[in-house]
């Protein structure tokens, strides 16, 4: 019987591509849902009005590739609601509550900061990994028997921090924004590689990387980390990965 699934909805930044969407991940456990950023046309891969039930979305920082789709979720759910379709409002944690809330709307905001609640009976920390530019939180996510790390963007100067966060995780969802190739000197974004070098530094027991330039082949980036960290896959839209119990 399985923990959690887990269903990419989007994977790719600054700008949706063809069947790409900005990045997002739903996660199913028992009841209770829990969406991981909610980037520009993820809305295409939910199923309404069933995802809107018991939805917790968690926005990670406030670039607009990670909450493009807000205002999506938000009418659906007053839509829906209006129609005697979903109970229950949806839950947004968010870095500023105030910057953010839609006139209109079926939801509650709350702000994030570094600390832990519950959702259900899964413990969820905030962290801010301090290396991104802006307020930028990783979320790590425990049940009873499995535990998931996902880094949002982050970047390359804080890296013992995110391997002490990571530590042997059951699956680490990462970005992976740059390849060597780009011959980029950004140090608010990672390199696939480092992506690699961090789970395996972690002893994660598997990679996701996510965050991709929508124009660039995927499989490149898996290339480069698994040069250094072997139990890595691509998130690609409406791909799930199923973590069980053990």
């Amino acid at each position: 019987m399985e923990d959690f699934e887990i269903k990419i909805l989007g994977s790719v930044s600054p700008f949706c591509y063809k069947n790409k969407n900005c990045v997002g991940i739903l996660i199913y456990h028992n009841n209770q849902k829990i969406l991981l950023d909610c980037g520009n046309g993820i809305t295409r891969n939910m199923i309404f009005p069933n995802d809107l039930e018991n939805l917790n979305v968690i926005i990670t920082h406030l670039h607009k590739d990670h909450y493009g789709d807000l205002s999506s979720i938000n009418y659906a759910a007053y839509v829906y609601h209006s129609y005697h379709m979903l109970k229950n409002k949806i839950k947004i944690y968010i870095p500023s509550v105030n910057s953010m809330q839609d006139d209109i709307n079926y939801s509650e905001y709350y702000e994030i900061k570094n600390g832990e609640i519950y959702i259900g009976d899964l413990k969820v920390t905030f962290h801010d990994n301090n290396s991104h530019g802006i307020e930028s939180y990783m979320i790590k996510i425990e049940s009873k028997d499995n535990t998931i790390v996902y880094t949002s963007d982050i970047g390359n100067t804080n890296l013992e921090d995110v391997i002490r966060y990571s530590n042997e995780v059951n699956l680490l969802v990462c970005e992976s924004s740059l390849l060597t190739t780009d011959n980029s000197k950004l140090n608010t974004h990672l390199h696939a590689y480092e992506a690699g070098i961090i789970a395996r530094k972690a002893k994660v027991k598997k990679l996701i990387l996510t965050h991709f330039w929508p124009l660039t082949d995927k499989y490149n980036y898996l290339e480069e980390a698994k040069r250094y960290f072997d139990n890595t896959t691509l998130a690609e839209e409406n791909k799930t990965i199923i973590l069980r119990r053990k």
